[in-house]
C-alpha cells in the first residue's frame, strides 16, 4: 500500500489519498509560474489573454475538458494619479484605484487620524469620519488606511473632493479598488453604490511629508485617471468527470484568478499554477472521484471587484445551487518562506474536517478555524455553497522580524502584495509543490467523501452564535435555538439512514451557510463589506444602548427576521 509520512516517520496518507498527493509535481506548476512571471495580467489586457491560452494549451495537453468563456466584465483600469501641494511639493509614489473617479479635484488638504492600530488588515481597511463636518466641501481628506470602502461612500455623500490615503508600504502604495458592489456592475435599481469620488494614494514616506503640509493648512491638487467599461476577458473552465459514482450530477468548485496587479507571481500566479496541477492529477484519477471536479480561472478579480466569479454564479447559478456541494478558494499558494498555516487559512464549518486534515496530513502542520470575510471570490455565499481557502502564510515572528506591516494576500509578504515587486523571488516552488499537495488532497476528499459537508457540525456552529447573542441582549432568540435544537435531532436521525449526500442534507447545508453569512436574497450578493455572523440577526447587539422609538423601531425589525428565520428552519426540518 502506498504510504506517505511525516518528517517525523509518522504514517500520515494511504491508499487513494497517497497516490493522488504522491502524482503532484513540482515541474508543472513552476513552469507556469515562470510563463506568468513575465506577463502583465491586468484583466481585459493581451498579456492575461496569453495567460489564458497557456492555461489552455496546457489542459490540451493534458486531455482535460475544458472551456474558454469570454464575458463581458464591468472592469475599472487605474492609469495614473498626482498629488501636488500649493508649494510646490509633488508625490511621485501616487497612484489611483479601480473605481475612482476620474479628473481633477483641488481643496484644502485635512488629516484624519486613524484611531484604530495599523495592526492589522481589517484596521487598514477602515477610517473613522467622527469630528469632520457633514459638509467637507472644498476639502481634500487624507488618513493612514488601504482602501476605506465605507469611508469612500461617506466621504462622497459629505461632498469631499478627494480622498488621499497614506499606504504603510514605505515605497509605494498597494494596488485596490474601493467600489462596494460585488462584482462590479452593480444591479440597475443599486447603481448609485458605484462611489463617485477621486481617490489617491501615497506611499508611508511620502504620506508623513504631506502630513506636515496639512499641519501648515496646505490647498492640494490631486489628479487621477481611471477608464472604467465593459471589457472581455477570458475565463477557463475545466470539467473533470467523477466515474466512481456515475449516476450523481454533484460538482465541487476548485478556482482561483488568473488576472494579477502587475506580474503578481503570489497573487496569483502561483495560485493558478496550483488549479493546472490539481487539474492535472485528479483528471489521472478520475476513477476514483464520486463528484465531478469543477477547476476555474477567474479574470476581473483586481479590477472588477471579483467580476468573473461573479458572472459565473450568474450564468451557471442552477448548477451551482443544485448541485456544487463545496468550493475550494486558491489564491497566494507557494510563497517563500510561508510554512505556517494558522492566519490565513479559512472555511465554513461544514467542511473543518476535510480543511483540517488536508493540512495536517500533508504538511504535519497544526491549524485553526477561521471565517471567511466577504472577500476573495467567495461569490457563492448567497447560494450557501460552503468553502474553504487553505493558505499558508509567513510566520508572524518572522514578519515582525523583516518589519512586514499586514496585508492581504501573499502569504502576509508586504513587499509582494498588490505592489510592482511581486516577482518570482518571492515563490519558492517548494513550499508551491506542499502547497498545491494540501490542496489537491482537500478538493479530491470533497469529491470522495460519503458527505463533503456535515450538516451537524454546520447547525451546531450556528447555534452558538445565535446563543451568543441571545445571551448579549434582552432580546428573545430562543425560538430560534430551540428551532435548531429540533432541526439538529431531526437532521441526526435523517443521517443515520441517509445513503450519501441527499439533496435535503445539502439544502440543510446551504441555507444556514447563507443564514450565516448574508442578508440578501440567494440569487443576489451582498456588497464587499465586513459581514458579522448571522447578520440579519447581529443588531440584537445594540438593542441595550437605544431607548424610545428607536428601541421599538428595533425590536421591531429583529421581531419580523426571528419569524422569517423560525420559519426558514422550520421547512428544512419539515423536509428530513
Amino acid at each position: 500500500m502506498s504510504q506517505r509520512l511525516y518528517a517525523d516517520g509518522k504514517p500520515s496518507l494511504s491508499g487513494v489519498d497517497a497516490a493522488i498527493v504522491d502524482d503532484v509535481s513540482a515541474e508543472e506548476p513552476w513552469r507556469l509560474v515562470e510563463r506568468f512571471a513575465e506577463l502583465d495580467r491586468v484583466s481585459g489586457t493581451d498579456d492575461e489573454r496569453s495567460a489564458a491560452a497557456y492555461v489552455t494549451d496546457r489542459l490540451e495537453q493534458f486531455g482535460v475538458d475544458h472551456e474558454l468563456f469570454t464575458p463581458s466584465l464591468y472592469l475599472s483600469t487605474p492609469h495614473g494619479a498626482s498629488i501636488e501641494t500649493d508649494d510646490g511639493w509633488a508625490a511621485a509614489s501616487a497612484k489611483t484605484v479601480s473605481f475612482s473617479a476620474s479628473g481633477t479635484a483641488e481643496g484644502e488638504l485635512v488629516y484624519v487620524e486613524n484611531d484604530d492600530e495599523m495592526d492589522s488588515i481589517e484596521a487598514m481597511l477602515s477610517v473613522s469620519l467622527d469630528g469632520l463636518p457633514s459638509d467637507l466641501s472644498g476639502k481634500v481628506v487624507m488618513s493612514e488606511s488601504i482602501i476605506p470602502i465605507s469611508a469612500i461612500g461617506e466621504l462622497a455623500d459629505r461632498g469631499a473632493e478627494a480622498f488621499v490615503g497614506i499606504h504603510p508600504h514605505e515605497r509605494e502604495p498597494h494596488e485596490g479598488i474601493v467600489t462596494p458592489v460585488w462584482g462590479g456592475a452593480p444591479p440597475y435599481d443599486e447603481k448609485e453604490r458605484v462611489p463617485d469620488l477621486l481617490v489617491a494614494n501615497v506611499s508611508a514616506s511620502e504620506g508623513r511629508e504631506l502630513k506636515e503640509r496639512a499641519e501648515q493648512g496646505a490647498k492640494v491638487t490631486v489628479t487621477a485617471e481611471t477608464t472604467t467599461e465593459w471589457t472581455a476577458a477570458p475565463l477557463v473552465l475545466a470539467r473533470i468527470p467523477g466515474e466512481a459514482a456515475p449516476g450523481t450530477d454533484q460538482f465541487v468548485l476548485a478556482h482561483g484568478h488568473i488576472d494579477s496587479w502587475h506580474v503578481g507571481v503570489t497573487d496569483n500566479a502561483t495560485g493558478d499554477a496550483t488549479l493546472l496541477e490539481l487539474a492535472r492529477v485528479l483528471d489521472a484519477h478520475r476513477d476514483q472521484l464520486r463528484r465531478d471536479v469543477w477547476v476555474a480561472w477567474w479574470p476581473g478579480h483586481s479590477t472588477g471587484r471579483y467580476a468573473g466569479s461573479t458572472w459565473f454564479t450568474d450564468e451557471f447559478a442552477q448548477e451551482l445551487a443544485t448541485n456544487c456541494v463545496a468550493h475550494v478558494n486558491i489564491d497566494s499558494p507557494g510563497v517563500a518562506d510561508a510554512t505556517a498555516y494558522d492566519e490565513r487559512v479559512k472555511w465554513m464549518a461544514g467542511v473543518d474536517d476535510i480543511a483540517t486534515s488536508s493540512i495536517e496530513d500533508v504538511s504535519g502542520k497544526g491549524t485553526v478555524k477561521r471565517r471567511p470575510p466577504r472577500a476573495g471570490d467567495y461569490s457563492f455565499n448567497n447560494l450557501g455553497i460552503p468553502g474553504m481557502s487553505l493558505q499558508s502564510s509567513i510566520p508572524e515572528s518572522v514578519r515582525n522580524e523583516r518589519g512586514y506591516h499586514p496585508v492581504g494576500g501573499s502569504g502576509g509578504h508586504s513587499d509582494a502584495w498588490h505592489v510592482t515587486t511581486d516577482t518570482i523571488e518571492k515563490a519558492d516552488p517548494d513550499v508551491l509543490e506542499r502547497d498545491t499537495e494540501v490542496y489537491t488532497l482537500a478538493t479530491a476528499r470533497l469529491s470522495r467523501a460519503e458527505r463533503p459537508a456535515d450538516p451537524l457540525a454546520t447547525i451546531d456552529h450556528v447555534r452558538s452564535i445565535v446563543a451568543d447573542y441571545d445571551d448579549a441582549s434582552p432580546f428573545d432568540l430562543e425560538p430560534v435555538c430551540s428551532e435548531l435544537d429540533e432541526l439538529r435531532e431531526a437532521a441526526a436521525e435523517f443521517v443515520d439512514d441517509a445513503d450519501g449526500y441527499a439533496p435535503e442534507l445539502d439544502r440543510l447545508i446551504k441555507t444556514l451557510t447563507r443564514l450565516n453569512f448574508t442578508t440578501d436574497d440567494q440569487f443576489e450578493q451582498d456588497p464587499a463589506e465586513g459581514r458579522p455572523p448571522f447578520p440579519r440577526l447581529e443588531a440584537v447587539e445594540s438593542l441595550s444602548a437605544l431607548d424610545g422609538d428607536d428601541k421599538r423601531f428595533l425590536e421591531l425589525q429583529l421581531q419580523r427576521a426571528r419569524n422569517d428565520v423560525v420559519s426558514e428552519l422550520r421547512q428544512l426540518r419539515n423536509a428530513l
